[in-house]
């Protein structure tokens, strides 16, 4: 039973472990913007909903957007979907903090951590979850625990049917 288990538990295992992965690269992208992007305020311009037809049939709205900022004293432009550097609502006018990649200021990324106590809770049941099946089914020893040196070795017969020279003797040799 216990071997059955380790195998039907594998693939939620995997799944948690690429789950964790997924949330610990988005968390470390999101923190390298921070630490190494140049940040800029930028200013909405124009703002438009659109709503696009997935191949599975089911709708997508968001907004497209277009953003005006400053990057080493030369204004940028950037229009597309919001989607696309973290914006998913805003008006015309609105001013919006960014950060820009200093080698290339075309990239713009909110580095926002949106939903960031849900993407901890995630990286906390996924990873717990992993840790314990790794420990309970793989790593922990099968093995019976040793005995103690206080504790008589188990190889004489006990119970009803055994007879008295056979029975154990209970604690500090009295019966």
């Amino acid at each position: 039973m216990f071997v059955l288990a380790r195998y039907l538990l594998m693939p939620f295992a995997l799944i948690a472990a690429i789950l964790f992965l997924m949330a610990s690269h988005i968390i470390a992208t999101s923190l390298h913007h921070q630490a190494t992007w140049q940040r800029t305020v930028a200013t909405v311009t124009d703002v438009s909903p659109y709503s696009e037809m997935q191949a599975n049939g089911l709708k997508t709205d968001g907004i497209n957007v277009a953003v005006t900022y400053v990057t080493n004293d030369a204004p940028m432009t950037w229009s597309g979907k919001g989607k696309d550097v973290g914006l998913y609502k805003a008006a015309q006018g609105d001013q919006v903090e960014f950060y820009y990649d200093p080698a290339d200021p075309s990239k713009l990324d909110t580095a926002a951590m949106k939903g960031w106590s849900g993407g901890l809770l995630l990286l906390a049941v996924t990873g717990g979850f992993t840790a314990f099946y790794v420990w309970f089914f793989w790593l922990r020893g099968r093995r019976a625990p040793p005995t103690s040196p206080m504790m008589p070795l188990a190889t004489g017969v006990s119970g009803a049917g055994a007879k008295p020279a056979e029975q154990r003797r209970g604690t500090f040799g009295r019966h």
